[in-house]
């Protein structure tokens, strides 16, 4: 279990592909508090019921009315969720600093691999104050 000042870290991995989905919450649903969602509606409902600590989001979204990019800045507007850090994960990345300054807090290139994800998660959102 990884946690911050002794409360489990909880997650939201916002992506549509079922696969890369499974991936993810294979990975970390074992150490974090993790919920996923497909689609913006599905994230906007979720963190007015639950509070997170981190959203891994997906650029592309599919079907989905919405794109990750729009999705992180409706989600920014709320400043009752000022305290998430929202990364981009996507294979996507041919630019990685114009996701930083649409105003994610970091990006995380696909495909998704165990050491590497837990080091980004520990780097990028916590202040390295992740303990297991």
């Amino acid at each position: 279990m990884y946690s911050l000042k002794n409360k489990r870290i909880s997650i939201l991995v916002v992506e549509d592909n079922p696969l890369d989905t499974l991936i993810v919450k294979t990975l970390l649903q074992p150490h974090f508090n993790l919920e996923t969602v497909a689609n913006g509606d599905d994230t906007l409902n979720i963190i007015e019921e639950i509070k997170f600590d981190i959203i891994l989001m997906d650029i592309h979204l599919g079907d989905d009315t919405i794109d990750g990019v729009s999705l992180m800045k409706k989600i920014r507007k709320n400043t009752k969720h000022n305290h998430i850090k929202i990364f981009a994960v996507t294979a996507y990345a041919e630019d990685p600093d114009s996701f930083i300054n649409d105003g994610f807090d970091g990006v995380y290139v696909k495909p998704v691999m165990k050491e590497e994800i837990f080091d980004f998660i520990n780097k990028h959102s916590l202040n390295n104050m992740i303990t297991s």
